[in-house]
């Protein structure tokens, strides 16, 4: 149970830190990244189901933000539960939210090396994630090799396919080949054909932090993947999003 007066202290630190980045909507993105509720249990209740006794004793949270998902995996009977977060100021946060939580772990990441031997946890958990790093193919692969054989991989992302894109709600380019997306998009962003500056800074923000993710990627990542493995199962919580668990060799 997390204790009161602990998790006011770190909603004020996570304020701050919603302050220092500009973030619009502030008290929103504040309730979300430490709601222990919606969102993050509807993924646990989708994917749990399949997890054998036997591969609960770990799980590693991909992004893991403020730790909201710790508490998560502790209700839903992970015994260790560790994470990583790019994002320095959010480590030093999660460790503050945690700090009574036993076998709770977070640390650094640089993005590009996990943290963590071979083999060394039963499942990986990563929500909305893939899609903002700068090589999907390589996140995915890192993440699959510090799964145990046999072990579990869930993920969560933006459909390509979608008519939105649903970070910002713009008109979708997502189901384009890479390089015919990133020419319509930087279209998009000229003056002279969107008269719109927001539109324009959205689509430059999609262009420059987002990459297209669809379920045939994910099934290809791991087909080519030393590891392989199998879908165990797919969900589509809601228009545009896509939820799958992997079983991996």
């Amino acid at each position: 149970m997390k204790d009161k007066d602990r998790e006011l202290q770190a909603r004020e630190l996570i304020r701050a830190w919603l302050k220092s980045k500009n973030q619009c909507n502030l008290e929103d993105n504040l309730n979300q990244l430490t709601s222990i509720e919606g969102g993050f249990v509807s993924r646990f209740d989708f994917f749990v189901p399949y997890i054998p006794e036997s591969f609960r004793e770990s799980i590693l949270i991909s992004g893991c933000s403020a730790g909201s998902e710790h508490f998560v995996a502790r209700r839903f009977g992970f015994e260790k539960v560790f994470g990583v977060e790019i994002d320095e100021s959010l480590v030093d946060i999660a460790r503050f939210r945690l700090k009574e939580e036993h076998n709770c772990f977070v640390s650094h990441y640089d993005g590009i090396s996990l943290p963590y031997l071979n083999s060394s946890v039963s499942v990986v958990y990563s929500g909305h994630v893939i899609e903002h790093t700068p090589d999907p193919s390589r996140y995915f692969s890192e993440h699959l090799r510090v799964i145990k054989p046999g072990g579990y991989f869930f993920l969560e992302f933006p459909n390509r396919y979608f008519s939105k894109e649903l970070h910002t709600d713009t008109n979708s380019f997502e189901w384009l080949p890479l390089k015919l997306r990133n020419l319509v998009l930087r279209l998009h962003e000229l003056p002279m054909l969107n008269h719109n500056a927001e539109k324009r800074h959205l689509y430059k923000l999609v262009r420059t932090s987002l990459l297209p993710i669809s379920m045939w990627q994910i099934r290809r990542y791991l087909k080519r993947s030393r590891r392989g493995g199998i879908v165990v199962a797919i969900q589509y919580p809601a228009p545009g999003y896509v939820r799958c668990l992997l079983r991996v060799n």
